[in-house]
């Protein structure tokens, strides 16, 4: 029987699947929405390492959200995220290089 593939951002009845009670200031948004894309690439990153299988289909749309949200915030808020989002990118990359190292010895 085969495993189901792991797919965070799947399409659901009533739109995408988001973090319930979702923040209402703009700041809170993005730093609940990069922590939530911080432990779906880190999950991601250690199903693949397993050998399990992973559908990541739209993440990079999630990724998008996330970036729009911030690049909407006034400048001194954006800054307070710089880390947070840097953060994000080194878990994305990690994540990156593990999916090629799967493919590589696969």
């Amino acid at each position: 029987m085969s495993e189901a593939p792991f797919a965070p951002f799947r399409v659901q009845s009533k739109g995408l699947a988001e973090t319930p009670a979702f923040p209402d200031t703009p700041i809170e948004r993005v730093r609940v929405g990069v922590a939530a894309l911080r432990r779906t690439a880190s999950l991601a990153r250690a199903l693949a390492e397993a050998g399990r299988p992973i559908d990541l289909t739209g993440l990079d749309g999630q990724v998008g959200l996330v970036c729009a949200r911030a690049l909407d915030l006034p400048p001194e808020e954006g800054r307070l995220m710089r880390g947070e989002l840097q953060a994000l990118l080194s878990e994305v990359d990690a994540l990156a290089a593990s999916l090629r190292l799967t493919l590589a010895t696969s």
